[in-house]
């Protein structure tokens, strides 16, 4: 026996014709490529990135500094990002930010999507450093780790250097040695002995003529 197929609730009968094609949706978000959080910015650079999802409306760059204390800082200006089309899923963008404009110093960069139904997304990129007046720091790389002792073995040896180094100082003139003396003692002794030499000679000679 045939039974034909009914619709049902919901349910696709061959009938009714196709079913409607189910298209995703894309979520909203943001993503900024380029500059990334901790660069250091010098002259004209370039904010790029994309904006995706449904309905969005427009979006805003702007900049402030990381030193306020405000719970909401000052947010200022850098450009608008408009939809490519009514029907884009998906907006491309790269904005010319021209920092030696600003006073060199660390900011924080956002960048602000709004979609249709007033709903609003930001993504922030912190600690930007502009340094056009003024060197960029550089990284000091961290001593290879061969354990504790490796830390602290110094790089290079100084010897210490007193200023006031003591001398030997220099004989004094007055003062005979041992050896002076005991040269002087041998010929004082010699000369004597030679003195009672020629004495006892003189003393035999006279006798004889006598």
């Amino acid at each position: 026996m045939f039974v034909p197929l009914l619709a049902l609730g919901g349910f696709w009968s061959p009938a009714a014709g196709a079913p409607p094609l189910q298209v995703a949706t894309i979520a909203p978000s943001i993503f900024i490529q380029s500059p990334r959080e901790g660069q250091a910015l010098q002259g004209v650079e370039i904010i790029e990135g994309k904006i995706r999802g449904e309905g969005f409306v427009a979006g805003k760059i702007s900049f402030s500094y990381t030193s306020s204390t405000a719970e909401e800082p000052t947010w200022f200006f850098i450009a608008d990002i408009l939809p490519l089309s009514e029907d884009s899923s998906q907006t491309s963008f790269s904005v010319q930010w021209d920092t030696a404009l600003i006073t060199d110093g660390n900011y924080n960069l956002r960048l602000v999507a709004q979609y249709q139904g007033k709903a609003s997304i930001f993504e922030l990129i912190p600690n930007l450093r502009i340094r056009n007046h003024s060197p960029v720091e550089t990284s000091t790389p961290l001593p290879a780790e061969t354990g504790a002792a490796a830390l602290l073995t110094p790089t290079a040896t100084f010897e210490a250097v007193l200023k006031n180094t003591p001398s030997t100082l220099p004989d004094n003139p007055v003062v005979l040695k041992s050896t002076s003396l005991s040269r002087a003692l041998l010929a004082g002794g010699i000369a004597v002995a030679a003195l009672f030499l020629v004495g006892g000679i003189y003393y035999r000679v006279k006798n004889r003529l006598d």
